[in-house]
């Protein structure tokens, strides 16, 4: 292939790639858009309307998941054939509390709309190291002490950092594509032409993924409630189904206290 024809294919192939790095970045754009305005303003004004019945809910979950893990622990040791004495009673009403407490602690930070719902990588050793090293390049890209606060600076130092802080692998893979990618140096040959192919390929799969996570991300709540949380309806069903959720929830914990004082009753001296 000749210079001309590889410099004409070259050239097409690198506008592509700006294409879909703009297309990728509208995305991401339209991601934090939702993420860090339009969510929190949805989930302000559930919890306003829905806030009170929304804790109660929560709090007797937990209270009954506790008296489930307590029944359950006391009958694995009845079938395996051990009398529950008062010892035995204690170790597993302080293991199912340290158990609630480390729950607590690990969940205080989350709220029900948690950003964890839509997207966050649970990555191992070899991703986290992959992710690292790409915060660390963008940093080192961008901070002012060595650029200075440059208008990339001011549009992407917050999302970056965000989306670092989450250890959303794919949020940051993005930014270190956009910023951090360039074929300047490639010398005008044919295995530059393969190369900036596959960068095309990956480019497109990586757009194709993210308009999915958008479809998928307004799909899911909060922001299936946007609308209806000016529907007084709406507001009104809901509110009842949350209620008989809580009613249902009652019912069980007082039918698993029951049990538990029934278990207690025949304690083993």
């Amino acid at each position: 292939m000749d210079n001309l024809i590889i410099n004409r294919k070259v050239k097409i192939l690198r506008e592509q790639i700006q294409e879909q790095k703009q297309q990728l970045l509208e995305l991401i754009e339209k991601w934090y858009y939702l993420r860090y305005v339009v969510q929190p303003r949805i989930q302000f004004e559930y919890e306003k309307i829905f806030g009170d019945l929304e804790n109660e809910l929560e709090e007797k979950a937990s209270i009954c998941d506790s008296m489930e893990r307590k029944i359950e622990l006391f009958f694995v040791k009845i079938n395996r054939g051990m009398k529950i004495n008062r010892k035995i009673w204690n170790f597993v009403e302080k293991s199912v509390e340290e158990q609630k407490l480390q729950s607590t602690k690990s969940n205080s930070k989350s709220s029900k709309f948690s950003p964890l719902n839509f997207e966050r990588t649970e990555n191992g050793d070899n991703l986290n190291k992959e992710l690292t090293k790409m915060y660390k390049a963008l940093v080192k890209q961008l901070h002012p002490d060595l650029s200075g606060e440059t208008e990339i600076f001011r549009k992407f130092w917050v999302p970056i950092q965000d989306a670092y802080k989450e250890r959303n692998y794919s949020k940051i893979r993005i930014f270190y594509k956009i910023l951090n990618e360039n074929f300047d140096n490639f010398d005008f040959e044919e295995d530059t032409i393969v190369k900036l192919e596959e960068e095309l390929k990956e480019l497109r799969l990586m757009v194709a993924i993210e308009k999915r996570v958008l479809e998928r991300m307004v799909t899911q709540e909060p922001f299936v409630y946007e609308k209806n949380l000016k529907n007084p309806y709406w507001i009104d069903e809901h509110r009842k189904k949350l209620k008989e959720k809580i009613s249902f929830l009652d019912k069980q914990i007082d039918f698993n206290r029951r049990l538990l004082e029934k278990i207690e009753e025949n304690l083993e001296d």
